[in-house]
């Protein structure tokens, strides 16, 4: 059983870094026509004549082509030109599309067109026309050659924008492909945070709670960054600055972190390593409390350094406790794994220390849903084997140590469960006790009567069906429920109790010993409480006893008693 749901696991996780993969291949195989990226070096960006730099006259401060990725700093306005080594046929109705573009805004100075084409994520210039994954200008006569776009960016994020031209018709399919994506995405990690708090009212756990709240900062992460909530009403007050996602991404990280800490239990096992995890916490939670006070560039970097020291440290505390054999350990290094290596990705591109792919952002959207589905999973078995942990101390708390039967608590909760079920009637116990116990202790020690009474509780539950239930109810008494049986059938049941004892000696070492049962039986009455019924019982037993022993009495039918041959 643990073997296929070791595969199961692992076959789990390969489809769904599939699924991940998904759509980093179909943006890494997406074509378009070839551009050329020249910035534009001028001393007042603000202040430059366009129609001079249309006709050419500013291109002496044109500098070198560059990768078609644009990454402004904050607050900074730039200028660049777009041509194409070949012409882009108007035909193909080509669009410029400017990937990723979060806060920023941009004008575009395009063949055809006299005035600037305004687009932005947020505000007026935003386009439902088109999924949010890219800024979209039209080219309505193409690109020509020797025609060039001239486009002034307004830098309100550090993020990178990739810049293509392709077709019209390539434009809506991968559109289309991309709204599919980030629906699965985030449906996914909703439906996630929903269950965590589902789970978190009906178990206590404080991981589900941290786990439902990173998965919550995750969505709003996303919905911030990518534009998902734009056409919603305030969405530009909420989301056209950097404050909401450095916001929800320090405090992500936070939540994060005190998760991955309680799931791993990392106080106690990696008390280092916790205590270093603190520092990244702290960072994330001072990046996302100083977006609540203003923006400062130092919020950004201070989030970034959290995110990738606790990646870090999270990744080799889960490391660590794998190669051990713990199981949570290993969950986090195969879920987390990807979404750490996205993340420190993201983080490095965002601090400029490298050139990120615009891909980047769908890998981390999918590196954020593999992970908390893996994690799901994991906290699922985490809660089937706090349930198991459970469920064996309370049969350990009910347990007879001795005989491994239920203790005298235990049966007789049993017991008030049957009368409860059987409505005050149609149920018979049996008092069960074994003659003459106290001689065999005196004369071959307390060792010999314990194997003695573990022999005979064993011989008496052989006797028993389905359903019915024995426990050891005082030093060499037994209480047996039958429940749906009358009294006829219940004495039949307590005489192969008593055969059972009587008819062979009890072989403990060299010894065997011969041993009897007396037995008293009751069978259950409206009105009848779990003190009476064993108290008729008792009294049946009694007379079993009085009668010579090792013989069986049912309680108010004198005719159905039942006497057992003596040794």
């Amino acid at each position: 059983m643990g073997i296929r749901r070791h595969r199961a696991y692992w076959s789990g996780v390969w489809l769904l870094l599939v699924l991940c993969a998904w759509p980093l291949a179909a943006a890494a195989t997406s074509a378009g026509f070839p551009l050329v990226l020249q910035p534009l070096e001028v001393a007042d960006a603000a202040g430059v004549d366009v129609a001079a730099l249309r006709a050419g006259r500013l291109d002496g401060g044109l500098k070198p082509a560059v990768a078609p990725v644009i990454q402004l700093r904050q607050g900074e306005v730039g200028w660049w030109r777009i041509t194409s080594p070949v012409p882009v046929p108007a035909a193909e109705r080509p669009q410029l599309l400017l990937r990723s573009p979060f806060v920023n805004r941009v004008q575009a100075w395009v063949p055809g067109r006299d005035g600037p084409v305004h687009a932005a994520l947020y505000g007026e210039h935003a386009a439902p026309t088109h999924a949010h994954r890219a800024l979209v200008i039209e080219l309505p006569q193409g690109l020509p050659a020797g025609a060039a776009v001239w486009l002034r960016m307004e830098g309100r994020s550090a993020l990178p924008m990739q810049l293509a031209i392709e077709p019209l018709a390539q434009v809506h399919r991968d559109d289309l492909a991309y709204v599919a994506w980030r629906t699965l995405v985030l449906s996914v990690l909703v439906l996630l945070a929903v269950l965590a708090f589902i789970f978190r009212i009906g178990t206590g756990e404080s991981s589900f709670a941290w786990f439902g709240g990173m998965l919550c900062f995750a969505v709003l992460y996303l919905v911030a960054v990518g534009g998902d909530a734009r056409l919603l009403p305030g969405a530009e007050y909420l989301f056209s600055t950097t404050r909401a996602h450095v916001l929800v991404g320090g405090f992500g990280v936070v939540c994060s972190n005190l998760f991955q800490r309680s799931y791993l239990d990392l106080p106690g096992k990696l008390p280092g390593i916790d205590r270093l995890l603190w520092l990244g916490t702290a960072l994330s939670a001072s990046c996302g409390i100083g977006a609540l006070v203003a923006s400062a560039r130092w919020q950004i970097l201070a989030g970034n350094l959290g995110l990738i020291l606790s990646s870090i440290l999270l990744l080799a505390g889960s490391t660590i406790l794998a190669l051990r054999g713990d199981r949570p350990g290993r969950v986090v290094m195969a879920s987390w794994l990807p979404l750490m290596v996205f993340t420190t990705l993201v983080a490095t591109g965002h601090m400029g220390l490298w050139d990120a792919p615009p891909w980047l952002a769908q890998g981390l959207a999918g590196s954020f849903a593999l992970a908390s589905l893996l994690l799901a999973i994991g906290l699922a078995d985490k809660l089937l084997e706090l349930r198991r942990d459970r469920d064996h101390a309370s049969a350990l708390a009910v347990a007879d140590k001795l005989t491994g039967l239920l203790n005298r608590s235990g049966i007789e909760a049993g017991l008030r469960q049957a009368l409860q079920a059987s409505g005050g009637g149609g149920l018979c116990i049996a008092f069960v006790d074994l003659d003459d116990f106290k001689p065999v202790n005196d004369e071959y020690g307390h060792g010999v009567g314990d194997q003695c009474l573990r022999i005979v509780s064993q011989r008496v539950r052989n006797q028993l069906r389905a359903g019915d239930l024995i426990g050891r109810y005082g030093g060499d008494e037994f209480l047996v429920v039958l429940p749906a049986t009358p009294l006829a059938e219940a004495l039949a049941v307590a005489e192969r109790m008593r055969v059972s004892v009587r008819g062979r000696p009890l072989t403990i070492d060299q010894l065997r010993l011969r041993a009897s049962l007396s037995i008293g039986v009751a069978e259950s009455m409206p009105g009848d409480t779990v003190e009476s019924l064993v108290e008729r019982a008792d009294a049946a037993l009694y007379v079993s006893k009085q009668g010579g022993r090792n013989r069986v009495s049912g309680a108010a039918r004198e005719e159905a008693g039942l006497a057992g041959a003596s040794a």
